[in-house]
C-alpha cells in the first residue's frame, strides 16, 4: 500500500527577504534578570494559584 505526500514547497525562503541577526546584536545585548526572574516567579505563583488540590481531583 503506498502512502501518499502532500505537495512540499521547497521554495518558500527563494523571495530574498531572508532575516538574519549580526553578532553585534547578539554580543552588545544586555540581559534583563531581574524581569527574567520576575516572569518565573509570576508563572509558578499564578500556576501554584490555579493548581487543583489533589483530594478535589476526580478519578474516573
Amino acid at each position: 500500500m503506498e502512502t501518499e505526500t502532500p505537495n512540499q514547497h521547497t521554495d518558500t525562503a527563494s523571495d530574498g527577504h531572508l532575516y538574519t541577526i549580526d553578532w553585534s546584536d547578539i554580543e552588545n545585548t544586555e540581559n534583563d534578570y531581574e524581569n527574567y526572574l520576575n516572569d518565573i516567579e509570576t508563572f509558578f505563583r499564578d500556576d501554584f494559584e490555579n493548581d487543583i488540590p489533589e483530594d478535589e481531583f476526580v478519578t474516573n
